[in-house]
């Protein structure tokens, strides 16, 4: 089986893949890289790239469709909820967020930016609290570790030890 795919080549010395929420693959190859080495990379991953293809349309199939009140209604809810978790949470790791904001973002729950600034997007209500309340933690993580490594988990940890469960929430 042939894949359509975009091609990116650049200055990398690696070639990947992915497949994106609307089923587009992009190939991203270094500039010297030949076609048929981008071939044969790409006849190696057949099984990944059929199998990602139909967990993507899965997704599509499952997603939920918000209509304006629903979207007004979750935004009321966080704005309730989400700054009461934060400050609570904040207190038992002794971190302090510089502010607190809900979005809309639809690709990520939280985000915390350089200056300790914390997100949550509005659509984290409709999920399970425990991982609402990890979400709660790891961005707060961040105000500590700004990155993802062993040291930022094990802070996870600390305060929530059943972190591992939650994510896959």
């Amino acid at each position: 089986m042939k894949f359509q795919y975009t091609l990116i080549r650049s200055k990398r010395k690696t070639i990947a893949v992915q497949v994106d929420s609307d089923c587009n693959i992009t190939v991203r190859a270094p500039l010297r890289m030949s076609q048929n080495e981008i071939d044969e990379f790409l006849a190696e991953k057949k099984i990944w790239l059929e199998k990602a293809v139909v967990s993507q349309l899965e997704k599509a199939k499952n997603k939920k469709e918000y209509t304006d009140s629903d979207i007004s209604e979750l935004r009321k809810i966080a704005k309730e909820i989400i700054p009461k978790k934060v400050e609570y949470y904040s207190e038992i790791m002794g971190v302090k967020p510089i502010s607190v904001k809900i979005n809309s973002a639809k690709k990520r729950y939280g985000s915390c930016s350089g200056k300790n600034g914390l997100n949550f997007s509005l659509y984290l209500m409709d999920k399970d609290e425990r991982f609402i309340d990890y979400v709660v933690v790891h961005e707060l993580a961040h105000i500590k570790h700004h990155n993802h490594s062993k040291d930022f988990y094990n802070f996870i940890a600390e305060f929530m030890p059943d972190y591992k469960e939650r994510m896959k929430l």
